[in-house]
């Protein structure tokens, strides 16, 4: 069996270590959070350039594309509404 103070120095040693390491660790993925981001933020900026040269080139099937989800998302949220008002009036 190691001697006390062997065995002290060691685990005195590792707890000196554990600051270090989780410096490392945090500045790693830091550095992967940055490569992630800027991978995101290229993609976002080629789809909104891709969306900007349909719309120059195709105005009027972008406003009926517009139309149409309006139209959709307006239905969804009555429909939404009306089955909020039966529930309430179900309980009441």
């Amino acid at each position: 069996m190691e001697p006390l103070q062997t065995q002290t120095d060691r685990t005195t040693s590792k707890m000196r270590e554990i600051p270090a390491r989780a410096e490392d660790i945090a500045t790693d993925a830091r550095a992967k959070l940055n490569e992630t981001m800027q991978a995101w933020g290229s993609r976002a900026k080629d789809a909104a350039r891709y969306t900007h040269e349909a719309v120059q080139a195709n105005p009027w099937t972008s406003v009926g594309v517009g139309f149409g989800a309006g139209v959709v998302f307006g239905a969804l949220l009555a429909m939404a509404i009306n089955s909020q008002r039966s529930v309430i009036s179900r309980l009441t």
